[in-house]
């Protein structure tokens, strides 16, 4: 059976960790498995330290009283939340929960300080995730503000689309979540995302299957990110 510290050291963030570092994370680790919609830590909460998915899915979210959600980021194996209540003594903002069975880990505080003391290196790594999260959180703000339903399902996609390292499937996405949880993030209700998706299959710029997308023709769907159907 995999160890935790294998598990880790599969995950780019930790790769690099000296091995005299390593021990020193592995005491304040605790490995931890949520089953689906099940929260893994809830708005207000403090949290014990940094808290890193090894598999599965995560996502953060806020809601309304009347029970409205709007997803902030969906997380993959090897991404690290609690990021800024690990560097300040404050309430997590948001609510983390499991939309897919999933394996987690935690840190506690102590240890990861004392382990960025002795490797900088990781340290650096950690900061790093703290701004792409910030220019990712920068960015949805932008989108929900300015842009209509089109212009966000079409940003959304091309973001995917650029991410994609496989040169082979340069054309094809995948979405990384269910039609009802991208209409979460991008700020719009299932029956409004259908209906734009439908209109953007209909007008060649995309064929939809499931959760893959196939893009047809770019400059267009680079034109509707910009401008809209």
């Amino acid at each position: 059976m995999e160890t935790l510290e294998q598990a880790l050291r599969k995950l780019p963030l930790f790769a690099e960790v000296p091995s005299e570092v390593f021990p020193i994370l592995l005491t304040g680790a605790i490995e931890m498995t949520y089953q689906a919609k099940e929260i893994i830590i809830g708005e207000g909460e403090s949290p014990s330290g940094l808290y890193i998915l090894l598999d599965g899915t995560a996502k953060l979210y806020k809601s309304s009283p009347d029970g409205k959600e709007q997803t902030l980021f969906v997380l993959n194996s090897g991404e690290p939340f609690c990021l800024c209540s690990t560097f300040r003594k404050k309430p997590f903002p948001v609510t983390a929960a499991a939309p897919t069975t999933c394996r987690v880990v935690s840190i506690t505080k102590q240890a990861f300080f004392t382990a960025a003391e002795k490797d900088n290196a990781f340290l650096f790594s950690i900061l790093l995730k703290v701004s792409e999260r910030l220019r990712d959180a920068m960015e949805l703000a932008g989108t929900l503000s300015l842009q209509e339903v089109p212009q966000r399902i079409a940003t959304f996609i091309t973001k995917l689309e650029s991410e994609n390292d496989s040169s082979e499937n340069q054309q094809n996405v995948r979405l990384p979540m269910s039609h009802k949880e991208l209409a979460k993030v991008i700020g719009a209700t299932p029956e409004a995302l259908s209906r734009t998706l439908k209109r953007m299959s209909d007008k060649g710029m995309i064929a939809i299957e499931g959760r893959n997308v196939h893009i047809l023709d770019r400059e267009r769907l680079e034109q509707c990110a910009e401008m809209g159907l």
